[in-house]
C-alpha cells in the first residue's frame, strides 16, 4: 500500500493515469462498434494515417503554420471518408484497401522520420509513445474532445447501434444510415488522432480492441458489453502503470500487456465455468 502512495503521488503519474483512463475509455468504448461492424483493421490503418499526421507536423508542420493535432485529426478524416465511402463495382474489397492504407502509411511515416533530423534527438515514439510524459493541456484537451464524443454517443447510441448490427435493414427503413455510420467513423477518428502522439499506436489500437473482446467475451447484453470494456481498460491502466514504474518498462506496452492478460483470464475463467457446470 506505502508502494501504491508513493507511485500515485507523483504528478506526472497522476496526470499519465488520467489521460490512459479518459483516453483508454472512449477508445475501449469505440471498440465495441468496431468489433460489431467487423472493421476491427480500420482502427490500426486509422491510427497508422494519424501518426503519418503527426510525423508531417513534427517535420514540416512549423512552416505551414499546423501543428501535431492539426495534422494528424487532417489525415484521420482523410481516412475516415476513405473507409466510409462504399466500395462497389470493383473487384478490390474493402479489407485490401484497409490493409493497402495500413501500409502506405507505415511506409511513409517511417520515411518522413528518416529524414527528420529532430525526431531521434525528441525521441519522437509513435508505436509505444509515452503516456507518462503528457501535458496539462494535452490532458484537458483529451477530456473534451473525449467528453464530446461521449455525449454524441449517448444523443445518437440506439441508432449507432442499430446500424452498427444491420446497416442494410436500417437503410431499408428509410434511417439516415449512411449518416450515423459516418458520425461512428467520424468519433472514432477524432479520438485517434487526439491521443495518437501522447499514447502511441500500440496504446491506441490495444484500447480499441482488446476491451471491447473482454466485454463481449463475458456479457451478451450491449449495456453490461460496453461497462466491462470500459472498467478492463481502466483496471489495466492502473495495474499497467504500476508495473511500468516498478519495473522501469515502457509505459504503453506495460498496459497493453496488462490489458491482453485480463482478456486471458476472463477466457480461460469462462472456460473452467462452462465445464464445470
Amino acid at each position: 500500500m506505502d508502494l501504491l502512495i508513493e507511485i500515485f503521488s507523483e504528478r506526472f503519474i497522476q496526470v499519465g493515469l488520467a489521460a490512459s483512463v479518459i483516453l483508454g475509455g472512449i477508445c475501449a468504448y469505440l471498440g465495441v462498434f468496431l468489433i460489431l461492424k467487423r472493421i476491427v483493421f480500420v482502427g490500426a490503418a486509422l491510427s497508422q494515417m494519424a501518426a503519418v499526421g503527426v510525423v508531417a507536423g513534427h517535420m514540416i508542420g512549423h512552416k505551414i503554420g499546423l501543428n501535431f493535432e492539426a495534422l494528424a485529426f487532417l489525415f484521420s478524416i482523410l481516412g475516415v471518408l476513405f473507409f466510409w465511402l462504399p466500395v462497389s463495382g470493383s473487384s478490390i474489397t474493402r479489407e485490401s484497401l484497409i490493409g493497402f492504407s495500413y501500409i502506405f502509411a507505415s511506409a511513409l511515416a517511417i520515411l518522413i522520420i528518416a529524414k527528420d533530423p529532430l525526431a531521434e534527438v525528441e525521441n519522437l515514439d509513435l508505436f509505444s509513445g509515452n503516456i507518462l510524459f503528457v501535458s496539462d493541456f494535452d490532458l484537458l484537451l483529451i477530456s473534451i474532445i473525449s467528453g464530446l464524443i461521449f455525449i454524441v454517443h449517448m444523443i445518437f447510441r440506439k441508432e449507432f447501434i442499430f446500424v452498427s448490427f444491420d446497416l442494410t435493414t436500417a437503410q431499408t427503413l428509410k434511417i439516415p444510415a449512411r449518416f450515423y455510420d459516418f458520425l461512428i467513423y467520424f468519433t472514432l477518428g477524432i479520438a485517434i488522432s487526439v491521443g495518437i502522439r501522447s499514447a502511441g499506436m500500440l496504446f491506441i489500437f490495444s484500447s480499441l480492441v482488446i476491451p471491447a473482446m473482454t466485454g463481449l467475451s463475458l456479457f451478451q447484453r450491449l449495456k453490461w458489453i460496453f461497462l466491462a470494456s470500459v472498467l478492463s481498460i481502466w483496471l489495466s491502466s492502473i495495474i499497467g502503470i504500476v508495473v511500468s514504474y516498478w519495473f522501469d518498462f515502457p509505459t504503453g506496452p506495460s498496459i497493453s500487456v496488462t490489458n491482453a492478460l485480463i482478456l486471458l483470464i476472463c477466457l480461460f475463467v469462462k472456460r473452467f465455468l462452462l465445464r464445470s457446470n
